[in-house]
């Protein structure tokens, strides 16, 4: 049995198509969606599940295909996830998939910088922070994620594999952070997964 609702899995290859045709055709970087792949989705609704998380922050929405892999899980745990997207015209997409999706209830997006968001955050009150925003602003969030962490909470980041070089000096801040114990997980682009200790 498929664990997504029929309606949030045709907004998920609704997104999907657009992803796959900006890969495609040309279109300029800032503007593509860059959604994680599928399997990497999977995985962040089974950390949601296997962890029972019920604040989720996500640095980076873009069309909101993560965002809804987490408030699949999120739903049946009863939780919600904050995400924070800069580009308005990812903000309306993301708004219209969640809408269409009927995800309204457990997504809390935000048009506005991550850090500042992670700013305002209760400290040590988010269960699991999914950071894929631009890779030259890793390093700029992670204090602020860690400090946005529960003790026994996630780190998630993607991209460490395909953007190895541009997030090497993240990598190796996040592995050797005395406050997180992780590894790099061998799924989609490569998954940072630490938790903090």
């Amino acid at each position: 049995m498929d664990p997504v609702p029929a309606d949030v899995r045709a907004v998920m290859r609704r997104l999907e198509g657009l992803d796959a045709r900006d890969r495609e055709d040309g279109t300029a970087r800032e503007r593509r969606l860059r959604a994680v792949r599928p399997e990497v989705g999977e995985f962040l609704m089974t950390l949601v599940l296997a962890t029972g998380a019920r604040m989720v922050v996500e640095l980076g929405t873009s069309g909101g295909y993560s965002t809804l892999w987490l408030a699949v899980g999120l739903s049946r745990t009863g939780g919600r996830v904050t995400t924070f997207e800069i580009d308005p015209a990812k903000v309306e997409l993301a708004s219209r998939s969640f809408a269409d999706a009927g995800v309204d209830g457990t997504v809390d997006l935000r048009h506005q910088d991550a850090a500042e968001g992670l700013r305002a955050l209760e400290p040590g009150s988010a269960d699991l922070v999914f950071l894929d925003a631009e890779k030259e602003d890793y390093e700029r969030f992670l204090t602020l994620s860690v400090t946005a962490l529960r003790q026994g909470g996630l780190l998630v980041a993607d991209n460490l594999t395909s953007h190895r070089e541009d997030l090497q000096g993240f990598r190796d801040a996040a592995l050797s952070h005395p406050e997180l114990a992780g590894l790099v997980v061998p799924i989609g682009r490569g998954e940072l997964v630490a938790v903090r200790a």
